[in-house]
């Protein structure tokens, strides 16, 4: 399983909705960055859990990332 270290939070505008949105931006291990709604980590955190991990976006193949620091 790779890990993504927290970077930053920013706010953006929903291209559809016009509403701002929330974004947790990361470093992945590989040394690449990706951002992900903040709302969807908050669902997908488990609070008996350290860190929560998601599909990885930077790996072609079926691998998870951990992501830290949040």
């Amino acid at each position: 399983m790779n890990k993504a270290n927290f970077v930053t939070e920013i706010t953006v505008t929903d291209p559809e909705s016009g509403g701002n949105v929330e974004l947790s931006v990361f470093k992945h291990e590989n040394g690449g960055m990706f951002a992900i709604d903040s709302s969807y980590i908050d669902q997908v955190l488990d609070d008996d859990e350290e860190a929560p991990f998601i599909q990885d976006p930077l790996e072609s193949h079926n691998s998870s990332v951990k992501l830290y620091g949040i």
